[in-house]
Formats: structure tokens, sequence, C-alpha cells
């Protein structure tokens, strides 16, 4: 299997206010709206991220970041009025260590980094 791009996609019962916690989860607006729908992010080459207006108001998706510093980015997320767990090591790993947390529709949010 050959992939091309990888989206992940959240539906969100409130499109509005998903695209905007995305927004400053990510830390800058949205790439493009392909279309009314669809508010996409260009992540890294082949990664694209998109929030979809759901038309049943039905979600649960898990999005776990590998991000190079995690207080970093707990840090500035505090800024932006969103809270992260203190970050737990992951079993089995030397370095890794992992945050878990809801946004604002409860789908899982997870960041990650070390090795």
């Amino acid at each position: 299997m050959k992939i091309n791009h990888l989206f992940l996609s959240i539906n969100a019962a409130d499109f509005a206010a998903q695209s905007e916690w995305w927004k400053n989860f990510i830390g800058r607006p949205w790439d493009r709206e392909p279309m009314p729908s669809c508010r996409e992010w260009d992540l890294t080459g082949r990664v694209l991220f998109q929030v979809l207006d759901s038309d049943d108001g039905q979600g649960g998706t898990t999005v776990t970041l590998h991000v190079p510093d995690l207080d970093a980015e707990t840090e500035r997320l505090g800024r932006a009025g969103i809270e992260v767990p203190e970050p737990v090591k992951v079993e089995g790993f030397d370095t890794l260590r992992y945050a878990e947390f809801a946004d604002p529709e409860g789908n899982t949010v997870g960041l990650l980094d070390g090795s």
C-alpha cells in the first residue's frame, strides 16, 4: 500500500467552536476551506488535518501528535486557554512522555515527546 497523504479528520457537532479550538491548539489559522463544511491544515509534508461539520453530531476521534518539546507546547497551550495535564512517562521507553486530554466535544487528544 502506498499512501500519498494522511488525512486526520474530526467530525464536529459545533463546527465553528471546534475550528476555533483547533486553530488555537495548532497555533495558526487553517490553511484552506476546500468546501464550506471543511477546514484544513497542512501539518507536515503529507499529513493534513481536517475539522468537518458533522451532520449527525457524532465524533469519537483520537489525535496524537509527536512534538519536539512537550513542555514548551504545554506552556503555549496554557497561554491559549487549553489545559494540558502533566505528562507521564510511557512505560518501556527511555524518554517517551505522553499527555492526554479532550477537546470541547470529548475527542481524545494526545501529545507525545521523546523516544
